[in-house]
């Protein structure tokens, strides 16, 4: 999706970040049919549009480059030319590359694309013939098999067995001191005490999350580019609007209404198995149910005050009040508070750094620090290095089931800074942090040379590059 951004306008962060804004759009004209299809309501359809476009959890994955948001895009694309292709099949066969290509797009999805379509398909049966999904059934399941190919056959089998939350087990000198505790070995210590117990509550405690009013309205998610600051991931008014949705969608009965219900039910389930406590980016999909429930429960006050109270304009207006006071709360703390607070986890600094080490190119060896993660991506970005030239040299050191690393392009290593060892190399340059390259063990030396300091936009260091002079 990225490439033809890129050939149009270079690589750069614009370029590889527009087409999730624009799929982020999209994505909000999408939801728009989809609740004018389901419950043929425009005032409705419109506002759950309004809410997809101001919703905070939306917008922290739609303005970076993230898959998810792509992903979530193809997913509520999927079922709404799935419902049309219930009167034309033609839409379900499109519905299905839709579907197919969100399986490719995101890991999440491989779990909740099958989940939606099943859901869809038996909430909604009475419009559906199973014959109509033959054609578009094949070309889902040829998907499915590329990526049962490429997940299993490919090799990339490993790191599902070890990220998934059934792969972390209790210590063994943890489940000694139960066994100590009451005497129980075996069948009878299994029974009581296996892991079946501690599995069963830690994926409770984990779904249970995903509609904790601390984690939607107070804290959000716990990694810092996933959230801003002192906000949860929802709106404050949304507490009063999402319970009044779900009293409105449960008055509805009907099977339109169950289908977004059994969508918020299901939709924390990839994040809930995979390995971190809270990502609200793998449970992303969640968006949809929560900002039509807002939709709904804001069209329900509405109607309620419209007929049962003579204050109906005088309540609207201080509800609109409340609600663009609360957008603009949220405007503050992700355009100006986030970025200087968390430009750390955002790995502000590379470009900077980047830039210092293009103008102090004439030195035969250069080290970069691993401290903040994959370093040799931000240098063949910000570069714009050729990919020939690296594809050539490039060695994956993949130590560990992640993503794994590469340690050498040129002239340039890949590591840690070990100053102790590191301080007799002269003529080298070394990218470092302050930790590693701390003021004590350079600043009085005069064969060390600090070439620049960066720092990140709370003023906190976040690199420095030293000389070791010749």
């Amino acid at each position: 999706m990225d490439v033809p951004f890129i050939y149009l306008f270079g690589l750069n962060e614009f370029a590889v970040r527009l087409p999730s804004a624009i799929f982020g759009i999209l994505s909000v004209l999408v939801i728009y049919f989809l609740s004018l299809k389901l419950f043929k309501i425009k005032s409705l359809a419109l506002l759950s549009a309004l809410m997809l476009a101001i919703n905070p959890w939306a917008i922290q994955f739609s303005r970076p480059a993230f898959e998810a948001n792509l992903a979530l895009f193809l997913n509520l694309l999927g079922v709404y030319l799935l419902i049309k292709g219930f009167t034309d099949k033609a839409y379900m066969v499109i519905s299905a590359f839709a579907f197919g290509l969100s399986l490719l797009s995101y890991q999440a999805s491989k779990i909740f694309v099958p989940v939606i379509i099943l859901i869809t398909l038996v909430t909604l049966r009475k419009h559906f013939k199973p014959s109509q999904f033959k054609i578009a059934g094949l070309i889902f399941g040829i998907f499915f098999i590329i990526l049962f190919s490429t997940t299993f056959i490919g090799g990339q089998s490993q790191r599902l067995s070890t990220m998934n939350f059934f792969a972390y087990q209790r210590s063994a000198e943890e489940i000694k001191t139960i066994s100590g505790e009451d005497g129980l070995v075996g069948l009878s210590f299994e029974t009581l005490h296996g892991e079946w117990f501690a599995y069963i509550g830690g994926l409770v405690e984990r779904y249970l999350i995903y509609f904790s009013p601390k984690m939607l309205f107070i804290d959000g998610d716990y990694g810092e580019r996933h959230r801003v600051p002192d906000l949860g991931a929802l709106y404050y008014f949304s507490v009063v609007l999402v319970p009044l949705g779900l009293v409105y969608f449960i008055k509805l009965k009907s099977r339109e209404s169950l289908l977004i219900l059994l969508w918020l039910c299901f939709s924390p389930i990839p994040a809930v198995l995979s390995r971190d406590l809270i990502s609200t980016l793998r449970a992303l999909n969640m968006v949809v149910p929560v900002v039509i429930l807002e939709a709904a429960g804001l069209y329900h006050l509405v109607q309620v005050l419209k007929h049962k109270s003579k204050f109906y304009l005088i309540i609207l207006f201080a509800l609109v009040v409340i609600m663009v006071f609360n957008f603009f709360i949220y405007l503050d703390r992700y355009f100006i508070h986030a970025p200087i607070e968390y430009s750390k986890y955002w790995l502000y600094g590379y470009s900077q750094v980047i830039k210092v080490l293009e103008s102090n190119n004439q030195y035969k060896n250069i080290v970069f620090t691993d401290t903040y993660g994959q370093p040799y991506i931000y240098y063949l970005f910000y570069t714009k290095y050729p990919p020939e030239k690296f594809q050539k040299q490039a060695s994956l050191d993949q130590s560990t089931v992640d993503v794994g690393t590469v340690r050498k392009i040129d002239n340039i290593e890949f590591r840690h800074v070990y100053w102790p060892g590191d301080r007799g190399k002269k003529g080298t340059l070394f990218i470092g942090s302050l930790e590693e390259l701390p003021d004590q063990d350079v600043l009085p030396f005069p064969e060390y040379r600090v070439v620049a300091d960066i720092n990140f936009k709370n003023n906190l260091s976040a690199f420095r590059v030293v000389e070791i002079i010749p």
